[in-house]
Parts: C-alpha cells; structure tokens; sequence
C-alpha cells in the first residue's frame, strides 16, 4: 500500500505543479498584453503590467528588455522623465543592440535639453538600424534645439523650426538677405513656424 501512497503523492504534486506552471503563463500572458499596451494605451495600465513582468524575471534578456523599455515609454508619458531614463538605461543593459531603447533615451536626454547625450543616443540607435526614420528625425531635432541649425537641416533639410532659426541668427549676425531667405523659406513650408518657434523656447 505504501508504494502506492508514495506514487499517488508524487502524481499529485506534478499535477499541481503543471497546474502551478499553467496559471503563471495565464498571469504572465496577461501582464505582457498590459506591458505592450494591448489592453489599451493606458499609461498606468502599462507601468503595472510592465512591472509584473519584470518582477517575474521568468523572461528571457531581450524580452525583459522590452518590459523595461515600454514601461519607460509610459513613464515619459507621465511626465516621470528619471524615471523613464531607469527603465531605458536597464534595458541597454540588458539588450545593447536595442536600437529603440538609445532612441528613447535619447528623447529624455533631449526634454531634459541634454543635447550632446542625446545625439549620442540617437547616433547610436542610427548605427544599430538605419531603417527607422523617426531616429534621424530626432537627432535632428536635438541638433536644432542646440542651435546647430546648418547640422539640423543637414540631416532633415524640411526641419522649418531650424530653417527659421538659422534665418534669425543670419540677420543677428547681419546677414538680412540671407536671414529673410531663409525665414520665407520655412514660412513657405509651414506658415504657424513663427508662433511654433516662439512656443518652443529658442527664441
């Protein structure tokens, strides 16, 4: 009788352990569909899923690299930038081909007008893949912002923020004709670029 007290023992617990394995996967599952915004862009949604997963660590590296990564996009949409930049610089540690996360650190280095480190970034995401336009775009951005406008338009020449800045620095430097060339230009391209321009705080 005891041999089969000890089977049926045995045969329970690998029982509750498949049943133990199928719950965590229902858990894990529904948590990654919060992380990745499947259940809505819901920043708060997102954090919470994002952070079970994480808390978890049954994922591989590259995998828990994106927990961290969009938990981080979710964060800089709450306005929690230090927060944001933790979650990407974890996820760099544990992806460094993760061109996405250099982007994304990039952009809080920028809001945060860290301009240099963002360019950094977005070089780095560019060498990992040049196939995403929206790293070029940035970089761009990061270069009008420091008021490298000749850089900015070098790498996006329909950048009307930086064309209409370079035309006012022309004309502080004393070159008009160049400066209102330029001016026109950008107004030509987009006609609210005098009032985005003065909203951006470059002026």
């Amino acid at each position: 009788m005891r041999p089969r007290s000890v089977f049926a023992v045995a045969t329970l617990l690998a029982t509750v352990a498949v049943m133990s394995n199928a719950v965590v996967m229902a858990q894990t599952s529904k948590e990654w569909s919060q992380c990745s915004g499947g259940e809505g862009p819901i920043a708060d949604v997102i954090v919470s899923g994002c952070s079970a997963v994480i808390q978890a660590g049954q994922d591989n590296p590259r995998r828990l690299a994106t927990a961290f990564n969009n938990r981080g996009v979710a964060h800089k949409f709450k306005g929690e930038y230090d927060r944001a930049l933790e979650d990407y610089e974890q996820a760099i540690l544990l992806n460094p081909s993760f061109a996405n996360a250099y982007n994304n650190r990039g952009v809080i280095y920028r809001l945060k007008d860290e301009y240099d480190r963002a360019i950094r970034d977005y070089d780095q995401a560019i060498w990992l893949d040049r196939n995403v336009p929206a790293f070029f775009y940035n970089r761009a951005i990061a270069y009008s912002e420091k008021q490298d406008y000749d850089r900015a338009l070098r790498f996006n020449s329909k950048n009307t923020l930086a064309l209409y800045g370079k035309g006012l620095a022309e004309m502080k430097n004393g070159d008009a004709q160049a400066g209102m060339a330029d001016i026109a230009a950008a107004k030509a391209i987009n006609p609210n670029v005098a009032e985005e321009f003065e909203h951006s705080g470059r002026r």
